[in-house]
């Protein structure tokens, strides 16, 4: 009887050295990672595969269908219409269940658990010594809180990619459409800061027609808005016409 590549390991754990607590530690852990990567990126893989053999499949031959203008028959009318229905259901999923990032994430997280595993194993790349000193040489049980450490980064990142990053980026989105929706300015704010061209500013003989500086506080009463300027000098504006 073939023996599945999670039994593979556990029979790698058994002959390296750890104390019996280690050793069944790191098989639960390294067993449960497995068990679950693998059967949810199986169940991604058939998913996605089947949309995206969909989509493109009925992207090119609805086109084709149409083209032959001939619905003289019920039965071909009715398979193009159901074809186009299953591209919108199979596009409309994808996008819904965010199928292939979820695809790519799970395998990625996978393959990076099975690589961290044969390095411990084999006692290379970052398991080399690489964390201890120089005058200690690397073994299973010394390098046996790094691996785990790893492990668990690893773990914590694919679940903060497929969750928390999804849920941060619907509430900035949220967030940000309801801050424009705030920033609107309604009809009277925008008439009063419109710049106004017919205020007079009289020196000597000669009338200058000044517009409202930009930088400057506009302060609002009952019957008059004085604009204070750099100087001490306030511009009357004239006042409102009756109301009929």
């Amino acid at each position: 009887m073939s023996m599945s590549y999670q039994d593979d390991m556990d029979e790698m754990f058994d002959r390296i050295d750890l104390s019996e607590q280690q050793r069944t530690f790191i098989k639960h852990r390294f067993r449960f990672l497995m068990n679950e990567y693998r059967y949810r990126s199986k169940l991604y893989a058939i998913l996605f595969y089947i949309m995206r053999t969909t989509i493109t499949v009925g992207s090119l031959t609805v086109p084709a269908l149409l083209s032959l203008q001939s619905y003289n028959s019920s039965d071909l009318y009715w398979f193009t219409w159901g074809l186009s229905l299953a591209v919108t259901t199979a596009n409309g999923i994808t996008t819904l269940f965010k199928l292939e990032s979820k695809f790519l994430n799970l395998h990625t997280t996978m393959e990076n658990i099975r690589t961290e595993t044969w390095q411990y194993l084999e006692l290379a790349g970052r398991y080399s010594g690489h964390h201890g000193t120089n005058h200690v040489t690397p073994t299973h049980k010394n390098q046996y809180v790094f691996y785990c450490s790893k492990i668990e980064k690893l773990r914590m990142k694919q679940v903060g990619e497929e969750y928390v990053k999804h849920a941060e980026v619907e509430q900035h989105t949220g967030h940000q459409t309801q801050n424009t929706t705030l920033m609107v300015p309604s009809p009277a704010d925008q008439a009063l800061h419109k710049p106004r061209r017919d205020s007079m500013n009289t020196v000597g003989d000669d009338s200058v027609i000044e517009l409202v500086p930009k930088k400057q506080t506009v302060s609002m009463s009952v019957r008059e808005v004085t604009m204070s300027q750099s100087g001490d000098t306030k511009i009357p504006i004239l006042p409102e016409s009756p109301k009929v």
